[in-house]
């Protein structure tokens, strides 16, 4: 970087962009501000996406530190990181892309209480936590604030989702059947929205995940199974979504809810944009 004057350098990184966006969407892509919640497996492959397009603004929200479980998926996890805090790894590895790049760390969970302070002042949301409880908080914020958000999606074996939420779209809660919408979050609804998970993982058998994962993961002595192509594909198209949401060419929509990219490595048909014939999908299944 040395022989490279700082005034120069975002051109000349971002210059195999042109001939497939203009420089006035490059222009927005710098000017644009992007929140991910969640420095992890979708998360971190989806940050590094975005500072490689040019996105100018990042806010990178995140309590957790690296540990070796994150090893296998994780793009933003080394050896020499495990017990470091995510966000500001992230940071670190943001800058080292784009030096110019603006880059906000909050070491928080996004809860009730601090969710609209967080996730405000952004063009686009990025949910990519494994809290189901955490992501209607998110979900819920973000309709309120009128930002468009995204959510992701990673389920055992090898498959995945991708889908857009905006203010005129059908709400999170609705597209995904949480019995949660409108309703307060109270320790039984809670209860309920957690549930959904433990019956993607019984359904994730009949997908071909092992049984004794699925068995061990209702007991609570086994993690989520990730796998790390999955996991990246979805930050990948997540990144992508984002990236649609902010150049805002006609011709190239974002994957608006109730429609669905619905990805499943096993498949010949790998990655493929689905409209449920019900208006909403069953997120136990997804």
């Amino acid at each position: 970087m040395s022989s490279i004057k700082s005034a120069e350098l975002y051109d000349l990184s971002f210059t195999r962009n042109f001939g497939i966006i203009t420089r006035e969407e490059q222009a927005r892509l710098r000017n644009a501000r992007v929140t991910v919640v969640g420095a992890g497996g979708v998360g971190g492959i989806t940050l590094i996406q975005l500072a490689r397009m040019g996105v100018g603004k990042i806010h990178v929200i995140d309590q957790d530190s690296f540990e070796a479980s994150n090893i296998n998926r994780q793009m933003l996890s080394f050896v020499s990181k495990i017990n470091s805090p995510k966000a500001e790894v992230a940071k670190e590895i943001l800058l080292d892309i784009n030096p110019e790049l603006n880059v906000e760390v909050t070491s928080a969970f996004v809860t009730e209480e601090n969710a609209l302070e967080l996730l405000t002042d952004t063009d686009v949301i990025v949910d990519a936590t494994d809290n189901l409880v955490a992501r209607v908080i998110i979900h819920r914020a973000a309709a309120k604030l009128g930002i468009p958000s995204i959510w992701i999606a990673v389920t055992p074996p090898f498959r995945g989702g991708v889908m857009c939420m905006t203010p005129d779209s059908v709400p999170y809660e609705v597209v995904l059947r949480h019995p949660s919408y409108q309703q307060p979050l109270t320790p039984d609804m809670c209860d309920q929205i957690n549930k959904i998970k433990d019956e993607r993982a019984k359904y994730s058998v009949s997908q071909g995940a092992l049984p004794e994962w699925a068995d061990a993961y209702l007991k609570k002595d086994a993690p989520w199974a990730v796998l790390a192509p999955v996991a990246n594909i979805v930050g990948v198209l997540a990144s992508f979504e984002a990236f649609k949401l902010i150049i805002k060419r006609p011709d190239l929509k974002p994957t608006i809810a109730p429609s669905l990219v619905k990805i499943n490595l096993a498949s010949s048909l790998m990655v493929q944009v689905e409209t449920p014939a019900e208006g909403s999908w069953d997120n136990a299944l997804l």
